[in-house]
């Protein structure tokens, strides 16, 4: 809180949840600073109403905290534009080994299955792998404040000379090497817990990879699946499990597993019995073997499963995603990145069900058709859109589906299948593109109804449109106000997006042709910041961005 200095930029921030008598800021009573409660599994605030205090509570090497950052002391904690603050303390250097058990000052939890949460109690990284444990799990979980848009945890787990962690991409935060200043969770596994963090467990090197040593690692086959969202021209790291199979583990859920703990927003894990896992140690898989994935918290309109392997080109299995929703069986490349667009739909509960997804392996399946490729080139004012495929088995048409935002298709032509079992080419039209970007995907349809869907393409056109005014801009007093001197008749939906992707309103609006004049009143608890407004129909697409104060 530095000493209550909000003059200084860059330094300190506001810690609230109580009166000034016990040292908080008081703008308001919300809580910012957490502890962890293992018995009721949860963060309670660090309140006057719960007996805490800022102005006689020293802080202690090795006492973690969850804390909400407000940004430094010189804005309200209300400003939409936070400035950065660098967080410091002074003391002295805790030194020698420091043993932590269920009588230590800072204790851990007696009782399997709960955590405790520790922080590092050195000025230096140590590393998670050369730590003593007893009737503690091999696995520890950390925040990340880079995962999503609001963090998440990171779990990294320990198995032999391999450290394993979860979600993996290659640029998450955490690691096996603890920093300074780090809070993480352990897990109790037996009656008598014992952490030792050693003098010799510090070291002074940072590596960002993901397994150590490399050429252990390199011998385990990893199955990675990663949640991801769009941000912009950006995808957002939300979530990730990893299955690694070697002969030597088991499939139960046991030591060599890593627990799920959920974030806040999107989480993904695997589903093995009743336990969710991030990361889960398996046998090598066999035929008709199953990752039952459990996908939560999907609250925006499209999504991203970001799938790849690493060493099970040899299984002599092929993986494949199956979508419960859209009944369908996607296979799955073992020697490349899977990005498979997902799409979740407000009202229909099965679009975003925590148990639509699962990864099925098996032996070869054929599938009636394979595309082999689609793309989407523009022809002067129109979109023409080629595809191929590989043995047609049982296809009787093909539907064209367009889309404006990537997500809500509708059907757009038709063509009729050739049914050969040799591989085909077709090519369609598109005559009526909008201006802004298509999105096309093929639909193939068996004379039992059942179908398989292409991957999406884009093309964005430019093409003759009224132009859109929205004023003021900056829009004031939560008023939008839209005009434009022509456009065609038709319902338009009003979307209102934040920078994150989630949609703040959406209105739906019959225009009779013509002038358009339109006002939308925002609620009052709509934040000031950076929006993106979007009008569109089947036929057009109009995106602004605009500032709320």
């Amino acid at each position: 809180q530095n000493q209550g200095n909000n003059v200084t930029t860059n330094t300190g921030t506001f810690i609230t949840g109580g009166g000034n008598a016990d040292g908080f800021d008081t703008q308001t009573l919300n809580a910012s600073l957490f502890t962890y409660d293992d018995i009721n599994k949860r963060f309670t605030g660090f309140t006057s109403a719960n007996g805490k205090n800022t102005k006689y509570t020293p802080l202690k090497a090795g006492v973690a905290y969850y804390m909400f950052v407000y940004g430094d002391r010189t804005n309200t904690i209300t400003t939409s534009a936070p400035k950065n603050t660098v967080i410091s303390s002074t003391g002295t250097l805790l030194m020698g080994d420091q043993a932590y058990n269920t009588s230590s000052s800072n204790p851990l939890t007696g009782v399997t299955g709960r955590f405790t949460i520790l922080g590092n109690p050195f000025a230096s990284p140590i590393n998670w792998a050369t730590i003593p444990k007893t009737d503690l799990e091999n696995t520890y979980w950390g925040w990340d404040p880079n995962l999503s848009s609001t963090g998440g945890y990171i779990t990294v787990t320990t198995l032999g000379a391999v450290t394993l962690q979860a979600p993996y991409s290659g640029s998450t935060g955490l690691n096996q090497y603890i920093q300074p200043g780090q809070g993480f969770f352990v897990k109790t596994s037996g009656a008598s817990p014992v952490l030792t963090i050693r003098e010799q467990d510090k070291i002074s090197n940072f590596n960002a990879n993901a397994f150590r040593p490399m050429g252990v690692a390199n011998d385990i086959s990893l199955f990675a699946i990663n949640l991801q969202y769009p941000n912009g021209a950006t995808k957002v790291l939300a979530d990730g499990v990893l299955a690694a199979f070697d002969p030597s583990f088991t499939n139960l859920p046991g030591t060599e597993d890593a627990t799920k703990m959920a974030n806040t927003a999107e989480s993904i894990a695997i589903l093995n019995d009743t336990t969710s896992l991030s990361i889960d140690a398996r046998q090598l898989p066999r035929n008709n073997d199953t990752l039952f994935l459990n996908v939560s918290r999907l609250t925006k309109p499209q999504y991203t499963l970001q799938i790849f392997a690493q060493r099970m080109e040899t299984s002599g299995l092929q993986a494949y995603l199956q979508d419960r929703y859209l009944n369908t069986l996607q296979p799955l490349l073992l020697n490349d990145t899977n990005n498979i667009t997902i799409n979740v739909t407000t009202g229909v509960p099965a679009s975003s069900d925590i148990n639509r997804f699962r990864v099925v392996f098996n032996t070869l399946i054929v599938l009636p058709v394979t595309f082999t490729s689609i793309k989407a080139v523009p022809k002067n004012k129109d979109i023409q859109i080629d595809w191929e495929v590989a043995e047609e088995n049982g296809i009787q048409k093909y539907a064209m589906e367009r889309s404006v935002d990537g997500i809500h298709f509708t059907k757009a032509g038709e063509v009729t299948a050739r049914g050969n079992n040799s591989p085909e080419s077709y090519r369609w039209l598109d005559v009526n593109p909008i201006s802004g970007n298509n999105y096309y995907r093929i639909r193939s349809i068996q004379a039992d109804g059942k179908f398989l869907l292409s991957k999406i393409v884009v093309v964005k056109m430019y093409v003759d449109k009224p132009a859109i005014t929205i004023f003021p801009n900056p829009v004031k007093n939560k008023q939008v106000n839209i005009r434009s001197d022509k456009m065609e008749k038709g319902k338009y939906s009003l979307l209102l997006h934040n920078p994150q992707g989630r949609q703040i309103i959406q209105r739906i609006i019959e225009h009779p042709g013509g002038s358009f004049n339109q006002i939308i009143y925002l609620p009052k608890t709509v934040p000031a910041g950076m929006y993106y407004l979007r009008i569109i129909n089947e036929k057009e697409n109009y995106e602004q961005k605009i500032f709320i104060e």
